[in-house]
């Protein structure tokens, strides 16, 4: 049996995606500086995709059809502070040629508590 790829999955340092067996790449739960999602027409379905925001301008790319999508969705509603319930729901809502919805942004520079 053959597992299916890209693959998603979350863990204590952050969300990654393996695009090949043993190749994860990712972004560690303090880097994800915004979560913004689109729908994309794949002409015989349309796709919900989530991006997770590097403060750099770079992004993961996390598609609803990938395999641990749901579980990677769970484990960032409750991971990230003040994220809104309902975020995912917000951009399923759109449809595609609509413009991304940003909905949740880390404020960088707030003093942490120790």
């Amino acid at each position: 049996m053959t597992e299916d790829f890209p693959r998603l999955y979350a863990d204590d340092r952050g969300v990654w995606r393996e695009d090949k067996p043993g190749r994860p790449f990712g972004i560690g739960w303090e880097e994800i500086a915004g979560i913004c999602g689109h729908k994309l027409d794949g002409i015989t379905e349309v796709y919900t995709v989530i991006e997770l925001d590097f403060e750099s301008g770079e992004w993961l790319e996390l598609n609803a059809g990938w395999s641990g999508f749901p579980e990677v969705v769970r484990t960032i509603s409750a991971r990230l502070p003040g994220i809104p319930a309902g975020w995912l729901n917000e951009i399923e809502r759109l449809q595609p040629r609509q413009s991304p919805v940003t909905v949740w942004r880390r404020e960088f520079g707030a003093v942490k508590e120790k």
